[in-house]
């Protein structure tokens, strides 16, 4: 049976879930034991209102479910976070899958966040994405201009798609830039050093995916050359080029080590 709802949340989102759940069987009467005897078993045990098995409670919270969340795209930034930092330590944290809708799929102004995973992992991340919105929320009200949808400028076209680009649009949503320039820039970006390995990959092959894809070229700072806890990606290209650059080091961050081995790289 599948059963469906609304929850209530804070202002500006709308919570729905969609559970499916099987009822149990019902027990028939062993040989030798009459209907009558079954129910006056049935009243006794009720009497004790003993709880329920720990085996039962576990698989109810183990039960793989999903809820969507309905917010204002004024909120989507200031919930993601910088560079997706605020989404990301939820994702960890819960273990919960949290995707965010692109901007080709924003209608009257509304997002949609899907989290799915256990029932636990759910709550878990259902309660730290309700908090996400509510902060967003009382930072557009402290803050000096009203809450309008943003600006909609005229994107470029997103680039020839490619599996890593694909996989990084499940972690971040992309936003194309709106610099049109041939003009070619560099752009220095920090990222911690216990991530250097991921945004490499092994053999390379991530870093050499990045450079390919986003035509830019990319150096990444030796061990030699790092002080502190963060070392410097330089990225050099046409500025929306860089932009696509950036955003997939930002992405890859996210994914699982064996990428590599997943998309097929190595």
């Amino acid at each position: 049976m599948t059963t469906s709802g609304t929850l209530p949340t804070c202002a500006g989102s709308r919570i729905t879930e969609t559970r499916s759940h099987t009822p149990p069987r019902t027990r028939s009467p062993g040989r030798g034991v009459s209907h009558r005897q079954e129910g006056s078993y049935s009243r006794n045990r009720d009497r004790s209102r003993s709880p329920p098995p720990r085996m039962i409670v576990d698989d109810f919270m183990n039960e793989e479910i999903s809820k969507d969340i309905q917010v204002d795209d004024s909120l989507t930034s200031s919930i993601i976070g910088p560079r997706g930092s605020r989404i990301t330590s939820v994702r960890k944290k819960t273990s919960a899958l949290i995707k965010i809708a692109d901007d080709n799929s924003v209608v009257d102004g509304t997002r949609k966040i899907t989290i799915s995973g256990t029932m636990k992992e759910v709550m878990w991340a259902f309660n730290a994405v309700k908090g996400l919105i509510m902060d967003a929320d009382e930072e557009v009200r402290r803050g000096s201009a009203p809450r309008e949808p943003k600006e909609q400028a005229v994107p470029q076209p997103l680039p020839n798609s490619n599996r890593l680009f694909e996989m990084a649009q499940n972690i971040i949503p992309f936003e194309s830039s709106t610099d049109s320039s041939d003009e070619r820039i560099t752009k220095e970006i920090k990222i911690p050093n216990k991530n250097a390995g991921m945004v490499l990959g092994r053999k390379a092959s991530i870093i050499t995916e990045i450079r390919s894809f986003s035509n830019c070229k990319i150096n990444v700072a030796k061990d030699s050359e790092v002080e502190g806890d963060e070392r410097t990606v330089q990225i050099t290209g046409t500025p929306r080029d860089v932009h696509l650059a950036d955003y997939l080091i930002t992405a890859v961050q996210q994914m699982p080590r064996d990428t590599p081995q997943i998309l097929g790289l190595i």
